[in-house]
């Protein structure tokens, strides 16, 4: 007895027909929407792997005049600040205390001052590292100006206490 040809595309398409009720994640889910889903994944993937070719653009491009050689554009950084620093306000000292597990970016970004301050001092704080070696309870001074611009900053280093004072180009410097 000869088998239909069709006997054995029907048995792969019934096997994979009923593929969604063997696994076992899908369960609560009704046979159709188990097939949906899996369909909805196929179409998906389909759609990411789907080859595209370069979009044609028939306007001309223009020609670079430095024969291939390009040169990386790099950024001019100018202090935006007015020429003249307003002289600050001996009054304008703050403490904080150090809260535990608190570094100085977590003090800065709560009391809504620039972390980068914090960045340009780090560059300057040497090797005993005063700004790195906060610890509960310690307390910090900080000094802004008229503008809430950070241009000191206080703290007690194993020496004794360490100052940070703003440069007018932006950057800090460590004085003892």
């Amino acid at each position: 007895m000869q088998k239909a040809p069709h006997s054995g595309i029907r048995l792969w398409l019934s096997r994979l027909w009923h593929l969604p009720d063997r696994i076992s994640w899908m369960q609560p889910l009704p046979p159709a929407h188990r097939r949906g889903i899996i369909l909805a994944l196929i179409v998906v993937l389909l759609a990411f792997l789907w080859p595209v070719s370069a979009p044609r653009d028939s306007t001309p491009r223009p020609v670079n005049d430095n024969d291939g050689k390009e040169v990386p554009l790099q950024a001019e950084i100018y202090n935006n600040s007015p020429a003249t620093q307003p002289v600050p306000d001996k009054d304008r000292w703050r403490s904080y205390e150090i809260a535990a597990g608190q570094t100085l970016a977590q003090l800065f970004r709560d009391n809504n001052l620039q972390v980068n301050d914090v960045f340009a001092m780090a560059r300057v704080e040497g090797d005993d590292k005063p700004l790195s070696s906060l610890h509960s309870g310690q307390q910090i001074k900080i000094r802004q100006d008229s503008n809430g611009v950070v241009t000191g900053l206080t703290v007690e280093g194993d020496n004794g206490p360490v100052l940070f004072t703003r440069q007018p180009d932006g950057s800090f410097l460590r004085a003892q």
